[in-house]
């Protein structure tokens, strides 16, 4: 009996071990959102996936990392990611990219739908504010957001570097606004100011 209960033991460790690892190679270690391997390959298993991709990226990120330092900054890039998982629903992603980029598939959504997200998170974002380490004010950031359609079958990298060009039109027209590839130009979501 001993020894039974020492391998199921063993298998148990085992088993968490096996999960723990699975998860530090689906997750970001400091954002806990989907890491950019993870994304392409829950893309690659599921080819009749539609709906609109987003590429969100926060403004003035280097001016954040130069003025506050490094630590605000990954507490920005953690609050941001933590964002867009609370405005988006479990069957959606979202991934961070690479620094402070991230991309969010939201699954099966019309345009319209899309568009109504991204706003919500670019609006949530510019809302919250960090509170201010060492005696400095609170820091508030915003992000920009290009979007683009992706259609069954087709490659989700065609539908990202869509997303990435609106969003390229987002920062170059301002930044803190969205732009989706499937309106034209005055179509551009901004908020007032």
């Amino acid at each position: 009996m001993p020894f039974a209960l020492f391998i199921g033991v063993k298998l148990r460790e085992n088993t968490r071990l096996s999960d723990e690892l699975v998860r530090l190679v689906n997750r970001d270690r400091l954002t806990d959102v989907a890491t950019r391997d993870f994304f392409f390959r829950r893309m690659e298993s599921d080819p009749e996936a539609y709906g609109v991709s987003l590429m969100v990226d926060i403004d003035h990120f280097k001016q954040v990392n130069d003025t506050h330092g490094h630590y605000a900054g990954d507490a920005v890039i953690k609050q941001v990611s933590q964002i867009l998982k609370r405005e988006t629903r479990t069957q959606d992603i979202v991934c961070r990219f690479g620094g402070e980029e991230f991309v969010v598939f939201l699954h099966e959504v019309s345009a319209d739908q899309g568009l109504v997200v991204a706003e919500r998170m670019r609006t949530a974002v510019a809302a919250e504010a960090l509170p201010g380490a060492e005696g400095r004010p609170a820091l508030s950031v915003t992000v920009s957001i290009g979007g683009s359609l992706k259609e069954r079958l087709e490659d989700i990298n065609l539908s990202i570097q869509q997303a990435d060009a609106a969003l390229y039109r987002a920062k170059s027209n301002g930044r803190n606004r969205t732009v989706v590839d499937w309106l034209p130009a005055p179509a551009e979501r901004s908020r007032a100011g």
